[in-house]
C-alpha cells in the first residue's frame, strides 16, 4: 500500500510539471504569434512609406504610408509597456503589451537627413514569465519614399 502511494505520488507530481512546461510553451507561442502580426504589419507599412516624419523617436513612429493602394498617415506609439497604432487621427488601437524596452525604433538617414532605413526591435516579457525576454527583429528600406 505504501509503495503504491509513493508511486501515485510520483506521478503526480510529473503530471504537474508537464502541465506546467505546457502552459508556458503555450503562452509563449501566443506572445511570439501577437509579436509577429505586429512586427509584420509595421513592416509592410514602412516599406510602403512615402514620408517618415523627422521628428519621429525611437519611441514614435510618425509616416504617411499607402494602406490598400490608399495614402494614409499612421502614427505607431510606445506608452508604458503598450504599442500602439493610429490611422488618420483616430483612437489608438493596442498591438502589443507587456513591452520590455520602450525603445523599438531606430532610423539610417542619407546624406540630406531623409530617413532610407528603419530598424525595428520588439521585446516583449511574456505574461506569465515576466524573466524571460522575447524579442524579434527587422530593417526596414523604404520603397516609395520621396523627399516632399
Amino acid at each position: 500500500m505504501t509503495i503504491l502511494l509513493v508511486v501515485l505520488a510520483s506521478l503526480l507530481g510529473v503530471f504537474q510539471v508537464v502541465q506546467r512546461q505546457t502552459a508556458f510553451v503555450q503562452n509563449r507561442s501566443e506572445t511570439l504569434d501577437t509579436m509577429r502580426i505586429a512586427v509584420d504589419r509595421m513592416t509592410k507599412e514602412i516599406r510602403q512609406a512615402r514620408i517618415i516624419d523627422p521628428a519621429s523617436t525611437a519611441t514614435h513612429l510618425e509616416m504617411t504610408t499607402y494602406v490598400l493602394g490608399v495614402q494614409k498617415d499612421i502614427v505607431y506609439t510606445v506608452a508604458g509597456e503598450s504599442l500602439s497604432r493610429s490611422v488618420g487621427g483616430g483612437s489608438p488601437k493596442v498591438l502589443q503589451d507587456d513591452l520590455s524596452d520602450a525603445n523599438i525604433f531606430m532610423y539610417t538617414s542619407d546624406a540630406g537627413g531623409v530617413i532610407q532605413v528603419v530598424a525595428l526591435t520588439l521585446s516583449v516579457h511574456p505574461p506569465r514569465r515576466p524573466e524571460t525576454t522575447l524579442v524579434l527583429t527587422s530593417e526596414v528600406r523604404l520603397r516609395n519614399r520621396s523627399d516632399a
